[in-house]
This record gives structure tokens, C-alpha cells and sequence, in this order.
């Protein structure tokens, strides 16, 4: 299974729901996909884990990077719905602490 993505926006917010499999293949799209949200002038950015089931190395260093590039901007990029797997490997790696609100103390260099 490959990757989907649908952004929603609501009350200041721009929702980014993936569904599928992030990885070497489908991490491009969603790298795409989150920059232009940020480069748009969006400023609060979720991305949505629920349906999705697999997140590579790729995936982890795009979500990484394009945190660091909302926060160069003012922005603020959160992950939210990361259950199994996915969870697992945010929390093993320490990404959680800056990824998923209130997980941490935001704070990433």
C-alpha cells in the first residue's frame, strides 16, 4: 500500500491525514505536501498518524526536517494518531518529545 494524503483546514489549523505507508518511496509527497503548507503561510500544522501503519527512516527524517523548517518560519508542526509501530518508533528514537503535543518540552535543535 502506498501513501494518501488529504489536508483539511479548520479554525487555523492545517490537518495533513495520511494514510498507508510512509517510506523511501511516498516520503517525497508528503515532504512536498508539508512545505508547501508551511511555505503557504500556514502556522499550526498537524499530521495525522492514525491510518497509517509503517514509518521508515525516510519517513522520520521528513517529518524531522519539516519540523525544523515550520519552527524557522514561526510555525509550529505537530504529529498526532501515532499508535503501534509507528508510536514505538517515534518513542525509541526520542522523536515524540518534540513531535507529539505535549509529549515533551518542544524544544528541538
Amino acid at each position: 500500500m502506498g501513501l494518501a494524503l488529504q489536508t483539511t483546514r479548520q479554525d487555523g489549523r492545517a490537518t495533513i491525514a495520511a494514510r498507508g505507508s510512509i517510506d523511501l518511496h511516498s516520503s517525497d509527497e508528503l515532504r512536498s505536501r508539508l512545505t508547501e503548507l508551511v511555505d503557504a503561510g500556514e502556522r499550526d500544522v498537524v499530521v495525522d498518524l492514525t491510518a497509517v501503519d509503517f514509518c521508515d527512516s525516510s519517513g522520520l527524517n521528513v517529518l524531522v526536517r519539516a519540523y525544523k523548517h515550520a519552527r524557522a518560519q514561526n510555525a509550529t508542526l505537530t504529529v498526532t494518531g501515532a499508535y503501534g509501530r509507528v508510536e514505538n518508533v517515534l518513542r525509541t528514537t526520542g522523536l515524540d518529545r518534540f513531535l507529539i503535543a505535549g509529549a515533551g518540552d518542544g524544544s528541538a535543535s
